[in-house]
């Protein structure tokens, strides 16, 4: 039976499956990944995440495993545009970055519409508590996963090539898998992140 909203319960379980969850490199991460109904599951959750007037100021971009070979190519055509004379190490060393993770999604922020009480950075919180959200959920089921950015995201050939709009933005990507190794780093006590308000004085 599930916990209910407001008890104790609840909040252990939450704090049991938050406590829990680490970022687990693509490099570790292997089969089997989410199933469709899974990561349908998994993206729902994302969608709770609060959204200042409803503007949806995000979209996921599954890359399938048929297009890894296309994402590969706009890898290394945007190291190629940063350094056009990198060697083949560097090249098949970017390459490599499109085939990790059974699973992977690209987050994007979206720009428009203009909203005069929504003001950008706002969109990035969304789409932010969104991540968290599908993180956590696919911790819940199994799974492991990280964000990883990178110049490439940088990069107007790559977000062409992804065919993103012009008031689209590639955040990062979300890796998800089955982890083959997790390693733990200490975790941060609560008073390096929470201070108490002090109000300045007016000067006399």
């Amino acid at each position: 039976m599930n916990p209910a909203p407001g008890t104790d319960e609840l909040a252990d379980f939450a704090l049991a499956l938050i406590g829990s969850r680490f970022s687990v490199s693509p490099k570790r991460l292997h089969a089997p990944g989410p199933s469709a109904e899974q990561l349908r599951r998994i993206v729902e959750a994302a969608g709770t995440a609060p959204d200042h007037r409803e503007l949806r100021p995000w979209r996921l971009l599954r890359i399938a495993a048929a297009q890894r070979d296309a994402l590969a190519d706009l890898f290394e055509a945007a190291l190629l545009e940063r350094d056009p004379a990198a060697g083949e190490a560097e090249r098949a060393e970017a390459r490599v970055k499109a085939h990790r993770a059974p699973e992977l999604l690209l987050a994007v922020a979206k720009l428009q519409p203009p909203h005069d009480d929504v003001v950008e950075h706002e969109r990035y919180v969304t789409l932010g508590a969104a991540l968290m959200a599908l993180l956590l959920t696919a911790h819940a089921m199994g799974f492991a996963g990280m964000l990883t950015s990178g110049r490439a995201l940088r990069s107007g050939a790559f977000a062409r090539g992804l065919g993103l709009a012009d008031d689209e933005r590639p955040v990062c990507f979300v890796s998800l898998g089955t982890a083959s190794e997790v390693r733990r780093h200490p975790r941060t006590a609560a008073d390096q992140w929470l201070a108490d308000w002090a109000p300045r004085r007016a000067a006399p």
